[in-house]
């Protein structure tokens, strides 16, 4: 305590004081070599080696104006918070000024050597107050600025200065005032700022956006804990009108903020379907309209499936934009039962001769008809006895034949209705025995004509019909022999019948 009143007595002495402007702390630097190195030092205009005073300041630096009467200045250097003064050598005082106070002159307490260092501090009048928060060694702010822990003795100018001690939730942020009758001691009282704040819970539908001071806080749910006082909070979404509400928060009071739907821009749909009569329009397994489309929704993408019988279904995405009218059409295709272009494969049984099972593929491009078949035989012939040696009663082998089939035709597809087609054919038609040890391979060879009738109950499966004749244009002698006495004859009339599959 006996130093403080000291050093207040000193400073007392020392400080030379002219209306809001006043030096504190003059004071000689014995062991700062700043004046005499060479880095740093200047010269007067006498070749001698000038004194360097260090002025602290709060003031601005390029405000503040410094004059050494005729002895002049001999340099100044600004630095952060800093003038690097640099005068002659017995220099008698300095003329401070600066636009927002009155000049000062402040006359040097002991003499000016040359090369030697000084320091000062310069600053607003004011006086030196101690400040006691309410919970020790709390850290205190002034005027923004960290300045150590209570208690703290700290010079202050006169005016008004904001306070703020802080230690865990225990706060103090007021204005102090400074005048010359403030007392010495200026108490911080601290409060528990747990019991100034309430638990508050925003939700909002949808997942929309919260905002709270120009940024996000929150999607859907946001859960502060605020100051008693009232707040505002923003809501958004895209392509939904924001919101804004305000409410008020009571200390030690939930508060509990349940917010509407936002309301979302909206436009109109209009989709014109051709043909229309019949037509159902699903949203999923929804019928949402019947015929044509015109709905005022949501801004946003939809999709919607047309249907009408015995066309192909079709889905469509449509854009609905804020305020716009979205106009689109959709025209429905016919099913091709009977497609012009094709290919198809088949199962079936052909009876004619010898029966037997048949298989065939195909295809058709621009109605233009080509088609590959098969026969596999099942049906037997007669008995065909064979004599080695021509004697009456006597015979060496017995034989029955299958006849299998291989046909290659060619056509043009009709279609008189919606599920059938009738295509007239022409090709080769090859007849070829197989069986017994004598005469299998012998073949004939026919040229055949006939129609392929197919109804189609549904797109991609038929049934058909394929009556044909055959006239034989070339056979070998052994093929001749064999079906003179095997029972069946060269080329003939045929029907096959079956399932077919389109692709």
């Amino acid at each position: 305590m006996a130093v403080t009143v000291c050093i207040v007595a000193a400073f007392t002495a020392l400080t030379v004081q002219g209306a809001n402007l006043v030096v504190r702390n003059f004071r000689s630097l014995p062991t700062d070599q700043t004046a005499i190195n060479r880095e740093t030092m200047k010269r007067d205009q006498n070749g001698k080696t000038a004194a360097l005073v260090k002025i602290y300041t709060p003031l601005d630096i390029e405000q503040t104006y410094i004059s050494n009467g005729v002895m002049g200045v001999v340099a100044r250097v600004n630095k952060p918070g800093q003038i690097w003064l640099y005068i002659p050598a017995r220099s008698q005082s300095i003329e401070i000024t600066n636009q927002k106070y009155s000049p000062l002159r402040y006359y040097f307490d002991e003499e000016i050597t040359a090369g030697k260092t000084y320091s000062m501090e310069l600053t607003v009048e004011g006086k030196e107050v101690t400040l006691s928060a309410s919970v020790r060694q709390a850290p205190i702010w002034v005027d923004g600025d960290s300045v150590g822990v209570s208690p703290l003795n700290i010079y202050l100018s006169y005016g008004e200065h904001a306070v703020k001690a802080e230690q865990g939730s225990m706060l103090y942020d007021g204005n102090v005032m400074i005048t010359p009758e403030t007392q010495a001691r200026i108490e911080l009282p601290m409060e528990d700022e747990n019991l100034k704040y309430s638990d508050v819970t925003v939700r909002v539908p949808d997942n929309a956006g919260i905002y709270f001071e120009g940024r996000r806080v929150g999607i859907g749910e946001w859960r502060p804990r605020l100051r008693e006082g009232k707040y505002t909070v923003e809501f958004k979404k895209p392509n939904f009108e924001d919101a804004v509400k305000t409410f008020s928060v009571i200390a030690g009071v939930p508060v509990m903020l349940d917010v509407p739907p936002l309301v979302s821009y909206k436009g109109h749909l209009s989709v014109a379907v051709f043909p229309n009569t019949g037509v159902r329009i699903y949203d999923g397994d929804t019928i949402v309209a019947e015929h044509n489309l015109s709905k005022t929704l949501k801004v946003g993408d939809y999709s919607y499936t047309f249907r009408k019988k015995g066309y192909h279904p079709y889905t469509g995405t449509f854009k609905v934009e804020r305020n716009q009218e979205t106009l689109d059409t959709v025209t429905l295709q016919r099913v091709q039962y009977v497609r012009s272009n094709a290919m198809y494969a088949g199962i079936g049984f052909t009876y004619g001769t010898i029966y037997g099972v048949s298989a065939h593929v195909g295809g058709v491009f621009h109605n233009v008809n080509l088609e590959l078949g098969y026969t596999l035989g099942l049906g037997k012939s007669d008995e065909v006895y064979w004599f080695e040696k021509p004697k009456p009663g006597l015979y060496d082998d017995k034989c029955t034949y299958t006849m299998d089939e291989i046909e290659v035709k060619a056509g043009y597809q009709f279609s008189f209705v919606q599920r059938v087609g009738l295509t007239p054919q022409v090709g080769y038609l090859g007849q070829r025995l197989r069986g017994g040890v004598h005469g299998n391979g012998a073949m004939c060879h026919n040229v055949s004509v006939g129609a392929r009738l197919v109804f189609n109950p549904i797109p991609n499966v038929g049934v058909y019909i394929n009556p044909e004749y055959a006239v034989a244009v070339k056979e070998n002698e052994l093929y001749r022999e064999i079906a003179e006495y095997g029972g069946f004859s060269k080329g003939g009339f045929y029907v096959g019948a079956g399932v077919t599959f389109n692709f």
